[in-house]
């Protein structure tokens, strides 16, 4: 190793004051008290051994440091030259500036500022509006920013709160773009506003830990737990988020609902070729509820169709069990009268045990909304059809003609679409 020739403070114990000695230290050379010198820093750059701030003795004056020519001397506490400026706190004002944005843009969102996010302000997070959970979120991480630079604890927190929304802010993205299909600005700047702020907590550990020596384990550490924040964030949002208007919308579906294979028989209740698959639809029925999702679509080729459809919509909510024979009712009401009236279709029923109920206005609209995005959706001109579809390997078949719906073709289209 190269020598170096310094100038060090002795111990006042063992030379008189102001007493001065000349000594040669390596470059990785600490002197220790015991060896007749105070605490040394080491300049490890090149080599420079200085004596503390606090190592002054009577007599000495401003020379309390004493080094190589050109060398400025430097701090032990914050390893800085004496007299340099502090750096300035980049990360904390990162965290700072994202935090109170992140609050304001909540109160933006409680109050409905944003006029294109109508759809995503149906979405829940356990019941409770994304505004107000924001808040709230806020409100606790805001306090813990100010006292972390007093207590490891509340950095701590501070830091994987963050780290847990980032989690939960990622699931919002994916239910924007997968699910919503509608990008919302307020949303999209809440997430950047906690991902910045997960940034520069980071980055201020990070400078903390690297100033105070620590080794790589420290670090390590660090990152293993906001990534298990990140995760479980992530998973409390896809548990706890849902949309609020899917509870009070009435549900159309047959069959094994939680099936990600769905059959749509897309028909017309006055059209003749729907009228002669009914008989195959009605034998593989029973096959199909047991193991797929199933819906029956209006499509109205016939403008008729729709007097008929508020009708269906109701027996297709309320009585599951006896669809298809209610179903069978209905089609054999349509030889008979284009304009039914409750009378008549109660009369229609009568014999099935089942007394109407009506749904409103807006469910209905719903019931013709859905069936619109099934037949214009999947790119149907003609009746009778049915969609064979699937979720998760996003095929599609489409069996078009009453002469290709059978047990036999539409087994084949389910197994088709779910081949990945």
């Amino acid at each position: 190793m190269g020598q170096v020739q310094l100038r060090v403070l002795t111990n006042p114990l063992t030379s008189p004051p102001g007493g001065h000695g000349w000594c040669l230290f390596s470059r990785s050379c600490l002197a220790h008290p015991g060896d007749g010198i105070e605490r040394l820093v080491t300049k490890t750059n090149k080599g420079v051994l200085l004596a503390p701030q606090d190592s002054v003795y009577p007599g000495q004056g401003n020379n309390r440091h004493s080094a190589m020519k050109g060398e400025p001397a430097l701090n032990a506490t914050t390893d800085r030259a004496i007299g340099s400026k502090k750096p300035f706190p980049f990360p904390g004002l990162i965290t700072w500036v994202a935090s109170l944005a992140g609050m304001g843009l909540s109160l933006e969102a409680v109050f409905k500022i944003c006029g294109s996010c109508s759809v995503t302000a149906d979405y829940r997070l356990f019941g409770m509006e994304f505004g107000w959970v924001g808040i709230g979120f806020f409100a606790l991480l805001l306090p813990l920013l100010a006292l972390r630079g007093r207590s490891a604890c509340c950095a701590w927190l501070a830091l994987l709160l963050l780290f847990a929304a980032a989690g939960a802010e990622a699931r919002f993205i994916w239910i924007q773009k997968y699910e919503i299909g509608q990008w919302c600005p307020i949303c999209l700047s809440l997430a950047a506003t906690i991902f910045l702020a997960c940034a520069g907590v980071t980055w201020e550990r990070l400078r903390t830990l690297s100033a105070k020596g620590a080794p790589m384990k420290s670090k390590l550490i660090h990152f293993v737990l906001v990534s298990l924040f990140f995760v479980m964030g992530l998973g409390t949002a896809t548990v706890g988020v849902n949309r609020q208007a899917d509870a009070a919308e009435p549900d159309l579906f047959l069959g094994k609902r939680s099936s990600p294979t769905t059959v749509y028989f897309v028909s017309d209740w006055f059209c003749p070729a729907c009228r002669k698959a009914e008989p195959a639809i009605e034998s593989i029925y029973p096959e199909l509820a047991r193991s797929v999702r199933i819906g029956f679509v209006d499509f109205p080729i016939h403008r008729e169709t729709t007097n008929f459809t508020p009708f269906n919509l109701q027996f297709l909510t309320f009585e599951k069990a006896k669809y298809i024979s209610l179903r069978r009712a209905l089609s054999d009401l349509s030889l008979r009268t284009r304009t039914p009236s409750e009378a008549e279709v109660s009369a229609a029923i009568a014999h099935l045990g089942v007394r109407l109920r009506p749904i409103n206005y807006a469910d209905t609209l719903y019931g013709m909304q859905a069936n619109l995005t099934v037949y214009r959706g999947f790119n149907v001109h003609s009746t009778p059809t049915v969609v064979v579809t699937n979720a998760k390997t996003k095929k599609s078949r489409l069996l078009v003609g009453d002469n290709r719906i059978n047990p036999v073709t539409v087994r084949a289209a389910i197994a088709e679409v779910e081949r990945n």
